[in-house]
């Protein structure tokens, strides 16, 4: 199932130097590559690797640590879980966040995602990523009110950006949402990411709460949030905006601007977001456990807007498994979005909302050897295939292999 062409029956890959040369039938890709090796996968569909597109992989150890401190429910509302998470997260040791990413990574790479956007606020536990095999950007997380706290955290930031790197991961910036950034630090972070050539990520127009915060300066997050992390007297005055109209004013509204959740944004927003070029990462399983609602699918499709699928992080969700995500999103977005755009969104939609394209997303001669190998119960027909795969039942990921390295291996 190579995404961009259609799907081929008894097919191959052939792969040099950790690159695909051939995509087509058996037979034709071992008449190009004669004297290569073979392997045969059995009955089982090969297909890009899936790109969670949204996650925190630190708060893996999320629910542990809900459990030692005795919290066994989810919160009622969106800025009741905002200052649960907050308090949570201040009661862990810092030193939990890097085996806490480990573990996010392991699962990822266990779920077949080859590629994640991924936002880091415990800066250090960015080092989980030194010899992963995982692809994509990793975001550093910056917010606050207070110039005297986030300035030098922009600083600190600004001199891990001039580190040398290495791994496959690309490192990008992520203003946390408008309504923990003053606006100042806002455009401090737009005009850095401009500067640097980085991709920008931000959660967005999540909630009502978000809407009201901006347009009226009211509503819970004025009401509870502020008060409950030391801002009371911070509250900004009403910018009279929608979500995205802010943060266009800003500069935050940039071409390969990565927007998280989305939910609430009229046809006027989208329409500021595909003159943009940005792209939109819906996650669906977390909007709906929080009760924020549901993206506005069928507008972003009118729009054009590029669409990812993210599982947020365990904070807000059950499992860091784009499939599980695919299977969710299969009846919540239905029937706006059938199940080969849905497969479509999980790799090539994620490939071009994390700059991609080229080397992961697809199954193209000339990209990366980026690869997983899936198993079902039953192969079925061809023509129900996608539906098949969509539907969140009998699915193994037997192997993933990334840059032609096998990453992960399971028997069947």
């Amino acid at each position: 199932m190579p995404i961009l062409g259609n799907l081929i029956e008894d097919g191959a890959l052939a792969l040099q130097s950790g690159r695909i040369t051939a995509v087509g039938r058996r037979d034709a890709v071992c008449s190009h590559a004669p004297n290569a090796s073979c392997t045969d996968f059995g009955e089982a569909i090969l297909l890009p690797p899936l790109i969670n597109a949204h996650t925190h992989l630190e708060l893996t150890g999320f629910p542990d640590w809900t459990s030692a401190l005795g919290v066994s429910r989810r919160a009622a509302t969106f800025v009741e879980w905002m200052l649960e998470l907050i308090r949570i997260k201040r009661s862990v040791p810092l030193e939990a966040f890097l085996p806490s990413l480990k573990d996010g990574i392991h699962r990822s790479l266990a779920a077949g995602t080859g590629a994640v956007g991924d936002i880091v606020s415990y800066l250090p536990a960015r080092q989980a990523y030194a010899g992963s095999p995982l692809r994509g950007r990793v975001f550093l997380e910056i917010l606050g009110r207070d110039p005297g706290r986030w300035w030098p955290l922009l600083e600190t930031i600004g001199q891990v950006l001039d580190e040398d790197w290495g791994g496959p991961t690309i490192l990008g910036l992520s203003p946390h949402a408008p309504y923990t950034l003053s606006e100042e630090c806002l455009q401090a972070v737009s005009a850095l990411a401009r500067r640097r050539h980085l991709a920008l990520t931000i959660h967005l127009a999540e909630s009502t709460a978000e809407e009201a915060f901006l347009r009226e300066a009211g509503g819970p997050l004025v009401e509870r949030l502020y008060p409950g992390v030391g801002w009371a007297d911070m509250v900004p005055p009403a910018a009279g905006l929608s979500p995205v109209a802010y943060l266009a004013r800003s500069g935050g509204l940039q071409p390969g601007s990565l927007l998280i959740h989305a939910v609430h944004v009229s046809a006027a927003d989208a329409g500021q977001i595909a003159a943009a070029g940005a792209s939109v990462v819906l996650c669906p399983r977390s909007n709906a456990n929080l009760g924020v609602g549901r993206a506005p699918v069928e507008t972003y499709l009118a729009a054009g807007i590029n669409l990812a699928l993210g599982t947020d992080s365990l904070a807000s969700n059950d499992s860091l498994s784009v499939w599980d995500e695919i299977a969710f999103a299969r009846t919540w977005f239905a029937p706006a979005l059938d199940p080969g755009t849905l497969l479509t969104m999980a790799t090539l939609g994620g490939a071009r909302a994390l700059g991609l394209v080229g080397e992961m997303g697809a199954l193209v001669p000339g990209w990366g050897a980026h690869f997983q190998v899936l198993g079902l119960g039953h192969l079925p027909a061809a023509g129900g295939l996608c539906e098949a795969l969509c539907d969140g039942s009998g699915r193994t990921v037997r192997q993933l292999f990334l840059g032609g390295e096998e990453t992960l291996h399971r028997g069947g």
